[in-house]
């Protein structure tokens, strides 16, 4: 169930009217709400009581915080204009700010792909996890869990909220229905995936119903993902796997880019001709366009050399190429 929030300031009338219509459109707007309450707490705290939303207001709004990712500064401007674009069509006082942050500007974005050592010491880590009297089954659902996580390329949400009917042990095929940009998906499993997922079915879903989430919590409940992401940062550490800090890796969500990765070279070796096969991939990933699955090109060139060679007299000028800066300028 989704979380209400009480807006204070003087645009709280208009911000649920704004979420109201973003639904009615069918838009979950899951994450925009909490945006909001966030903003109205800046709002009420810049003493915005009637429905304004001023230009001083906006820019100190918008403005990039300390050690802020871009990223998310960018989010954060979208979001307002989009807001900002609502209240002036409705007749209301709002500032829209005209700048824009390119995704281009993310230069702290760097994937961590794992390597085969790392993600074999990683399934070890949650194989050997002892029973917990408050989770007696974490021992049997994080393994699982995880190994989805890698072995599928699925995202830590999509995998957490998995249910019991939204997974076919006579077809070995996962239905992805919480998915990014509402993209419903279907996953198949690999055959040995298929068979641990047949035997932890036996140990904890026999007596459950079809709307049982599938990796269920101490309280049968879904996994939230800020709880998938600590028992990875365990597990990383338990592993001697070094993590820079939160936001900057290894995240949860490498595993998916690795898997990604793996997937683009084991298709050059297999087939031969990458190009044909990314929009299959795409559609596997779930991917809003065939533009994000080929990010993924560049990551493949970058950790396996020899897929560039091997592709660079096909695809010409497609996976860039670059030196590696000189650390001394």
């Amino acid at each position: 169930m989704s979380r209400i929030y009480n807006y204070q300031s003087g645009l709280a009338s208009q911000i649920n009217a704004f979420i109201d219509e973003k639904r009615a459109l069918g838009c979950k707007y899951e994450k925009e709400t909490k945006s909001f309450w966030e903003l109205d707490k800046f709002l009420v705290s810049q003493d915005i009581i009637t429905p304004v939303l001023p230009e001083t207001v906006v820019l100190k709004w918008i403005e990039r915080r300390p050690n802020e990712k871009r990223k998310n500064q960018r989010w954060r401007l979208n979001f307002t204009k989009r807001f900002a674009h609502y209240l002036r069509l409705n007749g209301y006082e709002a500032y829209y700010p005209q700048i824009s942050i390119s995704s281009r500007d993310d230069a702290d974005f760097a994937p961590y792909i794992f390597t085969n050592t790392e993600l074999a010491a990683l399934m070890n880590y949650f194989e050997n996890l002892p029973p917990s009297r408050q989770y007696p089954n974490g021992h049997i659902v994080f393994p699982l869990l995880f190994k989805t996580l890698m072995c599928c390329g699925l995202r830590a949400g999509e995998a957490a909220q998995l249910r019991v009917k939204d997974v076919d042990l006579g077809r070995g095929v996962l239905m992805i229905r919480t998915a990014k940009h509402d993209k419903p998906r279907y996953v198949p499993l690999s055959v040995s995936l298929w068979a641990e997922y047949e035997q932890y079915f036996q140990k904890l879903h026999t007596a459950s119903t079809d709307e049982d989430y599938f990796f269920p919590n101490a309280r049968r409940n879904f996994h939230h993902t800020n709880v998938i992401y600590d028992r990875f940062r365990e597990a990383l550490w338990h592993c001697g796997i070094e993590h820079k800090g939160r936001g900057y890796g290894p995240r949860v969500h490498d595993l998916r880019h690795t898997f990604a990765v793996r997937c683009m070279q084991k298709l050059q070796k297999e087939k031969g001709d990458i190009v044909t096969a990314l929009p299959y991939l795409s559609v596997y990933l779930g991917h809003h366009n065939i533009g994000k699955t080929q990010v993924y090109l560049r990551l493949a060139a970058e950790y396996y050399p020899e897929f560039l060679q091997n592709e660079s007299n096909y695809l010409g000028d497609t996976i860039p190429t670059w030196e590696v800066p000189n650390e001394n300028n």
